[in-house]
């Protein structure tokens, strides 16, 4: 029997498992011999050569029923049907390389944003941190209506199936040690040092009080800690909450708007954002296909709407499902 060996040779020669060969023989790919008694597998020799064709076309990335199909036409120098399934193979690997490639990319632009370098995160990446991690903070700041807008991002985590605290922020306050969590920060607080341990992942600017340097420097504070991953929401229809969208600290991020002004639907369908009528609403990017419309159940006070609508930017950047985001409203299109 100085020809044959046995399944543990034969697997050692070749680099594969006994297991493997075993799953090769069921599949009608490697025939083993049956010696003796003891009902052992043995292997011709001889077929070292078609296991190792085997091995090649499996290492290809070729699977189990193709690989079966390749070695009959390899056996019948069937040269026209090794090339067509090659060609598809390669095909297939090209679309692998590309797919790869993009994601090694999107991978380093994570790491450097990680990183605290200054180029801002793509839509589409800043989501797949949000939504990979599942651990973000959203801060809500302004002069007034925090907690409604609060309760609002509450509601929708709550229809996306998590429950996530809210915590009214003060000085001394000790901050969530986990995420995802909402804070509501209000406006004059924000002188306080305690501010610079908060390092919130969305920031939702409400409306400022005062137009001046003084407190924009109170607001640009929120800043100081955080990376170019960080999404601003402002008020467009505040002035002086869009004076920030032109400070380099906030603008290392990304930035949406909301707002009840139709007049600026032009500049929301560009930039992406919220802009909502009373009686409908429509948002626009957040790394969506198309624009999203939504038709109020029931007319809301304008503050309650102003709280929705703030709410509805802040947690399309964390990239939850529209499904999960309507609220008293209902989807029309997209």
């Amino acid at each position: 029997m100085k020809n044959w060996l046995t399944i543990g040779q034969f697997a050692k020669e070749i680099g594969v498992s006994a297991k493997a060969l075993r799953l090769y023989e069921d599949m009608g790919l490697l025939k083993s011999h049956v010696r003796g008694d003891n009902g052992y597998r043995y292997y011709d020799e001889a077929k070292l050569g078609l296991a190792r064709r085997l091995k090649e076309f499996k290492n290809l990335g070729f699977t189990l029923v193709e690989v079966k199909t390749l070695l009959e036409a390899d056996e019948s120098l069937d040269s026209n049907k090794l090339a067509t399934a090659m060609h598809v193979r390669l095909r297939e690997i090209s679309q692998q390389s590309d797919l790869l490639k993009s994601q090694k990319e999107q991978i380093e632009r994570i790491l450097s944003s990680l990183q605290r370098k200054q180029e801002p995160l793509e839509a589409e990446q800043r989501r797949a941190i949000m939504s990979f991690y599942g651990k973000v903070s959203i801060l809500i700041t302004g002069c007034d209506g925090l907690d409604k807008t609060a309760y609002f991002v509450r509601e929708h985590f709550k229809s996306a199936g998590q429950d996530v605290p809210v915590l009214a922020w003060s000085p001394g306050a000790k901050l969530p040690e986990e995420k995802p969590c909402i804070l509501t920060v209000p406006e004059k607080y924000l002188s306080d040092d305690d501010v610079l341990n908060i390092k919130a992942d969305v920031i939702v600017i409400k409306s400022v009080s005062v137009h001046s340097e003084e407190m924009e420097n109170q607001y640009l504070r929120l800043f100081t800690e955080i990376g170019p991953h960080v999404t601003t929401v402002i008020n467009a229809d505040d002035r002086a909450s869009v004076s920030f969208a032109g400070q380099e600290a906030v603008r290392k991020g990304r930035i949406f708007y909301f707002t009840k002004n139709h007049a600026l639907e032009p500049q929301i369908q560009h930039i992406g954002g919220v802009i909502s009528s009373g009686e409908d609403l429509a948002i626009y990017g957040f790394n969506l296909k198309s624009k999203v419309e939504m038709k109020y159940k029931k007319i809301l006070a304008f503050e309650e709407e102003i709280a929705l609508v703030s709410s509805f930017a802040a947690v399309m950047s964390l990239g939850l499902d529209k499904e999960n985001i309507t609220g008293p409203l209902t989807v029309l299109k997209q």
